[in-house]
């Protein structure tokens, strides 16, 4: 629940700008890759630099959902700015493109906070008849840093330095950490609840291991060597462990009563192909532009 003394206006704005830069984040670093592949080396390591960001986003999200549930939403929003903060000042402190995936991890962990606090707290403070023009709000910052994030990255990187891609989120965060500091005031108890820690556990060592796999396999080590078949096994076995876990949880991260209702399973499996293609192309396009046809930063971003 949320106080009468709360500034709804100045929670929104809040919420908003916490979420353009959890978002944007991916976006903002493609067509800046090239030069700072250039800069760090590691060119066979580089999609790390955006897949570690997305596993720690998708690893924390069940968890500090669960965790603002139970303990408050304010508290869990404001950790995850504080978190991703740190994380993108040390993002830009990177001396290779190993220190820099390491702390891209910790950006994902706070942004992992922030996407679905944010939509949990409109649900609190706003009406039923209002949620939906409200959220669609929030799913719009999603469409505008899409756009905005490959110009800016681009821009920056051209006529200021890679470093500052990750510099520009603080005084974004800063400001959307005193918006709701000074603006959101919780009111009311909380349930308790259990963290589905064998799911989420399960999940990241799932991802990550078909991940290193699909990475390592016909490069590092051939496909049918001991480590990389190793990898698939236990990718097999975390998955398979991820899904009877899920059966019996409590409170599982995913409820699949859920994927009985075919619209559902549907636009899941159809969300699944548009991100995995929007992903690859925010990748692959801005390298493939830089490397093969020499254009700029600027180049790529406009493509």
């Amino acid at each position: 629940m949320v106080s009468k003394d709360s500034n709804i206006r100045f929670v929104v704005a809040g919420l908003l700008l916490g979420i353009f830069i959890s978002s944007m984040d991916n976006t903002i670093v493609a067509t800046a890759m090239g030069t700072i592949v250039a800069d760090l080396g590691g060119l066979d390591k580089f999609v790390w630099v955006t897949s570690a960001y997305m596993v720690a986003v998708m690893a924390g999200m069940p968890i500090f959902g669960k965790l603002s549930d139970m303990y408050g939403r304010k508290r869990f929003f404001l950790f995850g700015i504080i978190v991703f903060l740190i994380g993108s000042a040390l993002c830009g402190l990177a001396q290779n493109i190993v220190q820099l995936s390491i702390f891209r991890t910790i950006q994902g962990i706070g942004g992992g906070a922030l996407m679905p606090i944010a939509f949990t707290i409109v649900f609190d403070i706003f009406p039923i008849e209002k949620r939906g023009k409200m959220t669609g709000l929030l799913g719009a910052v999603f469409g505008i840093s899409s756009v905005c994030g490959p110009l800016l990255g681009a821009y920056i990187t051209d006529h200021l330095s890679w470093h500052w891609i990750f510099y520009v989120n603080v005084p974004i965060g800063i400001l959307s950490f005193l918006l709701i500091m000074t603006a959101y005031h919780e009111v009311g108890g909380r349930r308790s609840q259990k963290i589905d820690w064998g799911g989420a556990i399960t999940l990241v060592v799932a991802v990550v291991s078909l991940m290193f796999a699909l990475e390592l396999g016909g490069k590092e080590y051939a496909w049918s060597s001991v480590q990389i078949i190793g990898l698939f096994i236990v990718f097999a076995m975390s998955f398979i462990g991820f899904l009877y876990i899920e059966t019996k949880a409590t409170e599982p991260i995913i409820s699949f009563w859920l994927f009985k209702r075919r619209i559902f399973a549907a636009s899941q499996m159809l969300a699944f192909l548009y991100g995995g293609t929007f992903v690859i192309l925010t990748v692959y396009i801005p390298v493939f532009v830089q490397a093969v046809y020499g254009g700029s930063a600027t180049n790529a971003g406009l493509v």
